[in-house]
């Protein structure tokens, strides 16, 4: 009910610039194969994916966090279930906008680097539900790893799709770009499920969790390195208008 109010509401105030779209002949008639071909061989394209990818891998991965509590904490399921409301419901609301809060407030500025640091702290959070997984002690302790790494996340979510807009993405190729990252990197969609489903049908609850985290730190490895390029990227295409004019 809520997104249909809010798609009556879009339909009448927000604009679709189809006249600066005109005046920029940025306009494309129809759809072309074309398209989709040149969009690949953009590079930021990839690693917009990759980040996409890395970060819904850690949001498929707190799904668990409920069940890591109860079965290596002890905790209660009502005590669970209040801790699934709080980062499904509140986090998902909250820490979105508070990412970009970050981005436009902070000395940092750009989208991509936030994610980046973002993506080192949930790192240094996984390592520590790793050391802790073996011989978890204080449920205080779980309690707040798992809401920092929640934190990481969805902001971090509220963040990945303004990568390809800092990353220069023309606006006529822009639905394509977000198309194509949108089935590569919501592509942990498909098999994390099942993986982490396996591990906790054949392991020991410790080791599927450990196996979990282990999964989640390539993930988040994967974010920072292509983070990385991305702004290397950005970068380059900043750097090159200046030195133009300076010549």
């Amino acid at each position: 009910m809520v997104y249909i109010l809010l798609g009556i509401l879009c339909w009448f105030f927000v604009s679709d610039n189809n006249n600066l779209r005109s005046a920029n002949n940025e306009e494309k008639q129809s759809f072309q194969l074309s398209d989709i071909l040149a969009v690949l061989r953009i590079s930021t394209t990839w690693y917009c994916s990759m980040v996409i990818f890395g970060v819904f891998t850690i949001y498929a991965i707190l799904s668990y966090s409920t069940n890591y509590l109860t079965e290596m904490y002890g905790m209660s399921l009502v005590a669970a279930s209040y801790m699934g409301i709080v980062i499904n419901k509140i986090f998902r609301a909250l820490c979105g906008p508070l990412g970009g809060i970050i981005t436009t407030y902070s000395k940092v500025k750009s989208p991509t680097r936030v994610i980046q640091i973002l993506s080192v702290l949930g790192l240094l959070t996984l390592t520590a539900l790793l050391v802790t997984n073996s011989n978890p002690q204080s449920v205080a302790m779980g309690i707040g790893l798992i809401l920092l790494l929640g934190f990481t996340c969805y902001a971090s979510r509220g963040l990945y799709w303004a990568c390809p807009g800092e990353a220069r993405t023309p606006s006529y190729i822009m639905g394509t770009t977000v198309g194509i990252c949108s089935v590569i990197g919501f592509l942990p969609d498909v098999f994390v499920y099942p993986i982490i489903g396996h591990w906790q049908d054949t392991l020991p609850a410790a080791e599927a969790y450990r196996n979990m985290w282990l999964m989640g730190m390539a993930a988040l490895g994967m974010v920072i390195v292509f983070t990385f390029l991305l702004f290397q990227k950005i970068r380059t295409a900043d750097s090159a208008p200046a030195m133009a004019s300076s010549k």
